[in-house]
């Protein structure tokens, strides 16, 4: 299967939002090669905003260990990921981002 980096950010953020497994993510990056998942956004957030916006450590952690996402990337509001986990309460998230 070959994805257009479009058909590929849709695809990995519409997994973030619709609370897939973390197995069906991790194939998806298989089968992209040399992706900046840093220089990847979706509605002005980044793939660490979503996984904040949606409280989903287990793909924050995934993200930071297997694509060195950036963790003080703003988005376009200017906020970084600790500012949302803070604001929603994802007190879980929060921790992990201090680390």
């Amino acid at each position: 299967m070959i994805l257009d980096h479009h058909q590929f950010t849709y695809r990995l953020f519409h997994s973030i939002q619709t609370n897939a497994n973390i197995y069906d993510i991790k194939n998806l990056l298989r089968k992209i090669s040399q992706v900046n998942l840093n220089s990847i956004k979706y509605d002005g957030q980044t793939l660490i905003h979503c996984c904040c916006l949606y409280n989903r450590l287990d793909l924050l952690k995934l993200f930071v260990e297997y694509g060195d996402c950036d963790m003080l990337q703003n988005n376009d509001d200017g906020w970084l990921p600790i500012h949302l986990a803070i604001y929603l309460g994802y007190m879980d998230i929060v921790y992990y981002l201090l680390q």
